[in-house]
């Protein structure tokens, strides 16, 4: 590459993005499907973990860069490598600002930063955000039942007026609406009933579209929290009257729920209620064939395109991947932003994310941490339809400050390592590599190199505590902050190779397997016993490039 190219990459130019002006015989909406990835490497989901053991990324906004991908270079693969490069030795640079809400964005200051480490050297990601940023549409038209006893012929006449514009469009074609009546506990099922029916008698007279596009639904708006008792046996009153009266869609609302007001909002109906009501409700709901609905509803096209301007970025600025979020979306409108973005982004790899500290809502139930492992399956089945070939797995909540693995160290954590194993050869299944990420230790990341995982985040475990500085001063709840350190990173990496060369290694070269097995134990045991792990970690190295020539060699010989 030119000194000219390379200034224009590291000052950010667009040279990996699409042309600023398409051709002249392209189609409006027409995007480039070459491949976009730097050009010192390949596009992230063709990492061969098989070849050269699981990748490891490890975050920072930028200061501390250059640091880890002088760790990549010092690791024990890297020096056993003939020619090193970015791909095999499978470090990555992850842009991100740990701030006390958790994972922030990086801007132009922390891209420059991150690009410049990463330049011909290592791979380079980032993510545009936890949270997708979700706008609400306009409520639908909604009249009160109880209104219709003030005056029940200009009651129908103005619930007809609402659907007048949606008949009489401009091009002729009706456009499909939907007009929820509010159901009070006052509200009999008779009642309903017959203004349902009259109003449906409006079809004869042209005040309404056919019933594939004009329709009505049920909203029931509890007073309170939805809970058990009063509220709850009203939903399920409306429920029933919805069946009776041959309505599709329940709507519901309520007052929000802590976990709604502290995280701004949650998954639709969990914003109202919490996951035990919602999972009673949603099976009740699904005996009386009535589709239960939060009141509002996500523009899901904007929030889609808001995604893929920051990964837009990401791409431009010649990052090797990007990930995002989809809290607080339901898995319909999950599928719907992947399907978007996959399909802008082709020829990048563009990685969205799992929380398996976060319920998983569909359209008709509602996955916690019990049922966490089918939520899993479900997701990936999903967004692996919808065009995603990477995923991410991370509990991020800082509220709810979960772990990824739960062992007897860490009873707080989610999944244990035979659910992600279980999760691995689902994936495989599938066709989706997985990353794995949250609160992982040198010895997590040992256990998961041994199961031969395609990559995993960690950088907690690679850090060390410092004070607070720059962009994050102003972090009115940050006491420290995190800095990867060279020492750090090179345990970790030394760690996740191990695992997977003591289990690549053991049915051909079993003492050299025993061996790493041995010396990665002693290098855990010094830094769980926060020791100078200098001796332990040169020890670990010399087997470790010992143990990589001979895997390499009898790949060689095995024609792989």
């Amino acid at each position: 590459m030119s000194v000219v190219s390379r200034r224009r990459f590291l000052n950010g130019a667009a040279l990996l993005a699409a042309p600023a002006v398409l051709p002249t015989q392209a189609r409006a909406g027409d995007m480039p499907h070459a491949e976009c990835v730097p050009p010192w490497t390949q596009p992230l989901e063709r990492y061969d973990a098989e070849r050269f053991g699981p990748l490891l990324a490890v975050s920072d906004e930028g200061d501390n860069a250059k640091i880890i991908a002088d760790a990549a270079y010092a690791s024990a693969k890297a020096r056993a490598l003939r020619t090193a490069s970015a791909m095999p030795v499978g470090l990555m640079i992850d842009g991100e600002r740990m701030v006390s809400a958790g994972e922030g964005p990086i801007g132009p200051d922390e891209y420059a930063k991150v690009v410049a480490a990463a330049f011909e050297r290592t791979l380079c990601s980032t993510n545009v955000g936890v949270r997708a940023n979700t706008r609400l549409y306009r409520l639908l038209p909604e009249f009160a039942v109880a209104d219709a006893a003030k005056g029940e012929a200009a009651w129908l006449a103005s619930v007809f007026a609402a659907f007048t514009p949606f008949l009489e469009t401009p091009d002729g074609v009706p456009r499909p609406l939907t007009v929820r009546l509010i159901v009070q506990p006052t509200d009999t099922p008779s009642t309903v009933a017959r203004l349902v029916a009259k109003l449906r008698s409006g079809r004869l007279q042209r005040k309404l579209g056919p019933a594939s596009i004009d329709r009505f639904a049920l909203l029931s708006i509890a007073n309170g929290p939805i809970t058990s008792g009063a509220p709850f046996d009203e939903i399920e009153r409306v429920l029933n009257i919805a069946a009776q009266t041959g309505i599709a869609d329940v709507a519901v609302d309520g007052d929000l729920t802590p976990a709604a007001r502290e995280r701004e909002s949650v998954a639709a109906l969990l914003n109202v209620m919490d996951v035990s009501t919602l999972r009673d409700l949603f099976a009740s709901a699904r005996r009386k064939n009535v589709r239960l609905v939060y009141r509002y509803h996500v523009d899901v096209d904007s929030t889609a395109r808001t995604i893929w301007t920051g990964l837009h970025t990401a791409r431009s600025y010649g990052l090797s991947a990007g990930k995002y979020g989809l809290i607080p979306l339901t898995l319909e409108e999950q599928e719907r932003v992947v399907a978007l973005v996959s399909r802008w982004t082709e020829g990048w790899t563009t990685v969205p994310a799992f929380y398996v500290d976060t319920p998983l809502v569909t359209a008709d139930d509602v996955f916690d941490e019990s049922r966490v492992v089918d939520a899993a399956a479900l997701w990936m089945e999903r967004m692996h339809a919808a065009g995603a070939r990477l995923a991410l797995f991370d509990c991020p909540d800082p509220i709810a400050a979960r772990r990824l693995v739960r062992d007897a160290q860490h009873p707080n954590g989610v999944l244990t390592l035979e659910q992600i194993v279980a999760l691995e050869q689902h994936a495989k299944r599938v066709g989706l590599h997985v990353l794995w990420s949250g609160g992982l230790t040198p010895r997590l990341a040992f256990a998961l190199g041994a199961r031969r995982v395609f990559g995993i985040f960690c950088t907690g475990a690679a850090s060390r505590q410092v004070a607070v500085h720059g962009n994050f001063a102003d972090d009115p709840d940050l006491a420290g902050e995190i800095a990867p350190t060279e020492i750090g990173v090179r345990r970790v990496h030394a760690a996740l190779q191990a695992g997977f060369l003591t289990e690549a290694l053991r049915s051909w070269n079993t003492a050299l397997a025993e061996q790493i097995g041995a010396r990665a134990q002693e290098l855990l045991a010094v830094v769980e016993a926060h020791r100078p792990v200098e001796q332990a970690l040169t020890a670990l190295d010399i087997a470790l490039i010992r143990g990589w020539k001979a895997y390499w060699m009898t790949l060689a010989e095995l024609g792989k």
